[in-house]
Parts: C-alpha cells; structure tokens; sequence
C-alpha cells in the first residue's frame, strides 16, 4: 500500500502511517516531501518494531517500512515529530573555523566535522559555500570520512558548485552533491536553525 503525503506536515504523515500500521497493513510505503519527515517517520518504525527505508522518488522521498507485526504504541503518534526547531544545518564559508590562522583553523574544522559525525543528533545538513567547499575536496582525508559517516546516517551534504568551478576544484571533490545556491538557502529554510562555523 502507498500512501501520498506531499505538502503534508508533521503530525499528519506519521498519523496516516500509523493507522495503517496498527491496522496490520504490510508492504506500507508512504511519499514524502523531505528528510524531516522521513526522520519523524523511522521514529514511528523504530517505535512500533517496524524499521524504514528511505529513498529518493521523483524529488520527493519514499519511505517503506519493513513487513512484521505491529507492536501497540499509545496515542496517534504524533509524539513521534520533531519540530523545525530540533533541525539544524551546520554552514562552512571558509576552508576553517574562526580566523586567525589558516593550519589551526583547518585543524578545528576537522575536529568539528568528526565530533559532529560522533554527535546523537546530527545536522539535517552540512552546507559547503565560497571557501568551505575545500574542505570537500580531501585537502584533509578524516573530514571527508567524517562527512561520508554523517551521509551514511541520514545528513545531506550540499557543496555549491559555482564555488567549485570557482576555485577550479570541481574535479577534486570527494564528499558530498554538488548543488547551487537555491538549495542550499531552501535547506537553511527548512531547518530551525543554521550554525556558521
């Protein structure tokens, strides 16, 4: 069975999930519109012993939830939702963090890109602009590992391409989906909050 939930917010998708899961519904899928919702629902999944997958689906996402039986959770769960202001994206405009110096400056970039991959909650995004997207391109081996492990766990990771081309690296990146400046300003939108390092 698939459910259509585009243009739908929280609670609603996890609320039409989980009345047809409670109703013993098997091979459930439901279209949604970004990794929000899909978060909200593989909290459902995780909570009702019914784990998701996720992937892309004609610029939307599509979340199916593993066959099994259904354990009972109280309420419609909409407890389930995260609100925008749990999101956050983490913004680098520069191959460092802070200034002063260029070598520690790097140093504390890697170190904040490998404590944030170990971190519980980790960004919805990691968004790479003007400089920053240096940091994509293996000038420092553990940061690109670091970012491939958040990837892995759901983070998207957008590098601009105009700064690419720009600074003549576009071949060198190792990490990440080249994107422009409307989705990298539509992911600062969506989340609750945006921390430039």
């Amino acid at each position: 069975m698939r459910i259509d939930a585009i243009g739908k917010q929280c609670p609603i998708p996890v609320i039409m999930a989980k009345k047809e899961l409670d109703a013993g519904v098997q091979d459930l899928e439901i279209i949604v519109d970004g990794q929000t919702q899909v978060d909200n629902l593989a909290r459902l999944g995780d909570s009702v012993g019914r784990p998701v997958t996720a992937e892309a689906f004609e610029g939307k996402m599509l979340v199916k939830f593993a066959n099994g039986e259904t354990a009972k959770v109280e309420g419609d769960g909409s407890a389930m939702c995260a609100t925008a202001n749990d999101t956050y994206a983490v913004f680098f405009n520069k191959a460092s963090v802070g200034s002063g110096d260029d070598e520690l400056g790097l140093s504390l970039a890697k170190m904040a890109i490998f404590t944030l991959s170990e971190s519980e909650k980790l960004p919805s995004y990691v968004l790479f602009m003007n400089g920053g997207v240096k940091l994509t391109t293996g000038i420092e081996p553990q940061i690109v590992e670091n970012l491939q492990t958040m990837i892995d766990k759901g983070t998207k990771v957008l590098v601009c391409g105009t700064c690419l081309n720009f600074f003549g690296v576009k071949d060198e990146l190792k990490v990440g989906t080249v994107s422009n400046m409307y989705d990298i300003l539509g992911a600062m939108q969506e989340v609750g909050k945006v921390i430039t390092l």
